[in-house]
């Protein structure tokens, strides 16, 4: 059996000490979801961490296949632990929405190129 690079990535990985505390302090999360600010607050960084913690959370999803979520609707505002069908409906629309917003741009700019 073969496998593609990002395969083999994702079968080499090992889950760093930032990822684990980045997914235990979603996981663990009372209220419905936990901001990047807050998140962030909680491990001691500062604002320059939102990237890698972006990053962080890709890597859970992607990687580790983790059911981490997000959304910024009035309900549900952050990111969240996929525990029910609502929550994983909530995280591909919210995911679906950004998707439509970033084809616009592209779409905008390559007419602007031409």
């Amino acid at each position: 059996m073969q496998f593609t690079q990002q395969q083999k990535f994702e079968l080499d990985a090992k889950m760093s000490q930032e990822h684990l505390d980045v997914l235990n302090i979603i996981k663990e999360c009372k209220d419905d979801a936990i901001t990047r600010k807050q998140i962030v607050a909680i491990l001691g960084k500062d604002a320059s961490y939102f990237r890698q913690l972006n990053d962080i959370i890709n890597d859970l999803v992607v990687i580790f296949k983790e059911p981490i979520g997000s959304s910024s609707n009035k309900y549900k505002n952050g990111y969240f632990y996929c525990r029910t069908k609502n929550d994983f409906r909530i995280a591909r629309q919210s995911l679906n929405s950004r998707v439509e917003k970033i084809k616009e741009r592209e779409q905008v700019l390559s007419k602007l190129s031409k």
